[in-house]
């Protein structure tokens, strides 16, 4: 055995305690954004069928803020928890009957949303100008995903559906980037602080 991979007890234990550290902070920073979504994503302001939410804003912070993986699976609790009947969707919805309306695809919608912009940050983040970018890029699969299920769920063509369901939210969408860029550049330097 060579005895520079050789690895005594004593270091497998020093990163066997290091490992359990980082999966149980791991887990509670999962858990605080899922919570941190769950508080902001019922705040709303009804103008339409579709209500401007801070669900997006929380989605953009939480996936840019602790990456792809970490800020999915946020996303994926939060939705879980919604499905089971908590009121955490938007104007304080809950249920599975949220999901199957025409605006269930925009909430399904976060998933991929956190995925890319957690992603990009993750791979390119280095970058500021990236959060913004990285943060359109996710709305747009949002939107695609959002906009084909109310299309095909209310029967209208995809060019209708953008024009109820995208247009009128380009503008707080942007304010939210914004936002939501500056925060998540802020934090995650002090999370991710070495």
């Amino acid at each position: 055995m060579d005895n520079k991979t050789a690895i005594t007890p004593e270091e497998g234990k020093k990163q066997s305690v290091k490992t359990r550290k980082n999966l149980t902070k791991d887990i509670a920073y999962t858990g605080l954004a899922a919570a941190v979504i769950c508080v902001l994503a019922p705040l709303s302001i009804p103008i339409g069928t579709i209500p401007v939410s801070l669900a997006t804003l929380a989605v953009f912070f939480v996936s840019a803020t602790l990456g792809w993986k970490k800020g999915t699976i946020a996303v994926a609790v939060y939705i879980l928890l919604g499905l089971t009947g908590l009121p955490v969707f938007a104007s304080f919805k809950g249920g599975a009957g949220v999901i199957a309306g025409p605006t269930g695809g925009y909430v399904l919608g976060y998933v991929p949303c956190a995925f890319l912009t957690g992603l990009l940050v993750d791979l390119f983040g280095k970058h500021k100008f990236v959060y913004p970018f990285a943060m359109i890029s996710g709305l747009a699969a949002c939107y695609l995903f959002g906009t084909v299920w109310y299309s095909i769920s209310q029967q209208v063509a995809f060019i209708a559906a953008l024009s109820v369901c995208v247009v009128p939210f380009l503008i707080f969408d942007a304010v939210k980037i914004v936002a939501a860029s500056a925060l998540s550049i802020i934090i995650r330097g002090i999370v991710f602080k070495k």
